[in-house]
């Protein structure tokens, strides 16, 4: 008898369940993946709130408290608060930079913003950006000292922020440590 090239039925079949195996295994990865990514049934309000407290944090800008050289910064906080300017959106009032201040308050986390304006003061509006939060802390990262719990004006942002939040819908949140970009 004469071996033809090829594989046999056996080798085929030894093949196909490989691939099946395979195949299972892969549909099951990604099904899980896929659980995994999906909202909590907030529609992504929370992934979103998350983020955009990360974005304004980020974009910190370095604006001085009037407008003499060595004016302190319009960046401060302790652990309970933070106050800094950003730019905001037109849906927050007024679009460009404003004073946006962020803390605890009974309910949960608390923005204040007002328009920056050297001539005097604005309205400001706030919103309570995170409802049921039951503690909120923030931590300042100085390359020369390590981490603080406080960051008194002065003359230049803290190399990196970080927030804390406990309690709630956010009680899963890893803490949000940015670095201000225009530092």
């Amino acid at each position: 008898m004469t071996r033809r090239p090829g594989f046999t039925l056996l080798e085929m079949l030894v093949a196909m369940t490989l691939i099946a195996f395979i195949m299972v295994a892969g549909q099951q990865v990604i099904a899980l993946a896929a659980r995994a990514a999906a909202p909590r049934g907030d529609g992504g309000h929370m992934f979103l709130t998350h983020r955009q407290i990360a974005d304004w944090l980020e974009t910190a800008l370095p604006i001085r408290s009037d407008r003499r050289d060595r004016a302190p910064l319009i960046f401060a906080g302790d652990q309970a608060s933070l106050r800094f300017v950003t730019v905001l959106p037109q849906r927050f009032g007024v679009a460009g930079p404003n004073v946006v201040t962020l803390g605890g308050a009974p309910g949960g986390l608390l923005a204040r913003w007002q328009p920056l304006r050297f001539d005097g003061e604005q309205q400001g509006n706030e919103r309570l950006i995170l409802e049921g939060v039951e503690r909120v802390s923030f931590r300042y990262w100085d390359s020369t000292g390590g981490w603080r719990n406080a960051w008194p004006a002065g003359q230049r942002l803290p190399d990196l922020v970080e927030l804390s939040v406990s309690g709630g819908p956010a009680q899963e949140w890893p803490p949000i440590v940015v670095a201000p970009r225009n530092r």
